[in-house]
C-alpha cells in the first residue's frame, strides 16, 4: 500500500511539473523602474538583447493603436500584450537589456511617457501572457 501511494505521489508531482507555467511581463518592467537608468547608460540596452524590436513590423502596428493616448485604451493594451508576450522571458530577464529596449522603442513608436504601459497590467503581477 505504501508503494502505491509513493507511485501516485510521483505521478501527481510529474503532472504538476509538466503543467504550463503562467508567464508575466512584470509591473516593474512595464513601469520602467527596472533596470535602473544607469544600466542603460553603460550599454545594457544595446548589444545584449537578441531581439531587434525597432525593426519589427508589429511595433508599428502597436504604435498605431497606442499613439499619443493619455490613458491606455483596451486596444492599446491588447496590442502591447500581443507584441510583448512572445518575448516575456527575455523582457523579464533584467540583465540582458531587453526590457529597456522594448519600453524605449514602444514609448518612441507610441509617443507616450515613461510608465505608460504600467496601466496595461491585467493582474497584480503585470501583463499575464499565455503559457507556452
Amino acid at each position: 500500500m505504501g508503494s502505491s501511494a509513493a507511485v501516485l505521489l510521483c505521478v501527481v508531482l510529474s503532472l504538476v511539473a509538466a503543467a504550463p507555467q503562467p508567464r508575466f511581463i512584470t509591473m516593474e518592467v512595464l513601469k520602467g523602474t527596472a533596470p535602473s537608468t544607469p544600466r542603460k547608460l553603460i550599454g545594457f540596452a544595446r548589444g545584449f538583447c537578441p531581439v531587434p524590436f525597432d525593426e519589427m513590423r508589429e511595433m508599428g502596428k502597436m504604435g498605431s493603436k497606442c499613439r499619443g493616448q493619455e490613458i491606455p485604451k483596451p486596444q492599446c493594451c491588447a496590442a502591447v500584450k500581443d507584441f510583448a508576450c512572445p518575448y516575456s522571458d527575455l523582457v523579464d530577464e533584467l540583465t540582458n537589456g531587453c526590457n529597456v529596449e522594448l519600453l524605449d522603442k514602444a514609448q518612441t513608436f507610441c509617443s507616450v511617457p515613461i510608465g505608460y504601459f504600467g496601466f496595461c497590467g491585467d493582474s497584480e503581477f503585470g501583463i499575464s501572457c499565455p503559457p507556452r
